[in-house]
């Protein structure tokens, strides 16, 4: 896969690469902050949302990138954690946008339990999306740096 003759994974990790951290860290202040999910949940939303499409993007590049230069065991260990990495980064962008949702005056009567319970995923979803795209990019800067 290429953009303009160039490997079109190393182009749109960045993406994934600034974008989920992101939209991570922006989780663990508005979930538990409603002043702060009033004000940046949305855009919070919005970078999850194309962190996790940069991700999924990502992936699927690098499984064709990997299938077609190989590479060594530090690039084989990038690419078993490029596999899990946008697990967590779509999981984070439907249950924030979901807690957003339910957030909502027009939202209806969601019990207390189901949105502590949203909060509570989306929270895990934060914290499993910072841990694996940090993991998954030292990998991968460690496969083609050294």
């Amino acid at each position: 896969m290429e953009v303009f003759g160039l490997p079109l994974h190393p182009l749109v990790v960045h993406g994934a690469v600034v974008l989920v951290p992101l939209a991570c860290l922006g989780a663990l202040v508005v979930v538990p902050w409603q002043a702060a999910r009033r004000h940046y949940g949305w855009l919070t939303a919005a970078f999850a949302v194309a962190g996790a499409a940069a991700a999924v993007v990502a992936r699927v590049s690098g499984e064709a990138l990997f299938a077609q230069i190989g590479g060594s065991p530090a690039a084989a260990a990038h690419h078993t954690w490029g596999t899990w990495a946008p697990f967590p980064a779509v999981l984070l962008a439907v249950a924030l946008t979901t807690l957003l949702v339910m957030d909502r005056p027009r939202a209806g009567g969601f019990s207390s339990l189901l949105h502590r319970g949203v909060a509570a995923v989306t929270v895990l979803a934060a914290l499993a999306g910072l841990v694996l795209i940090v993991i998954t990019g030292h990998t991968g800067a460690t496969a083609v740096w050294g």
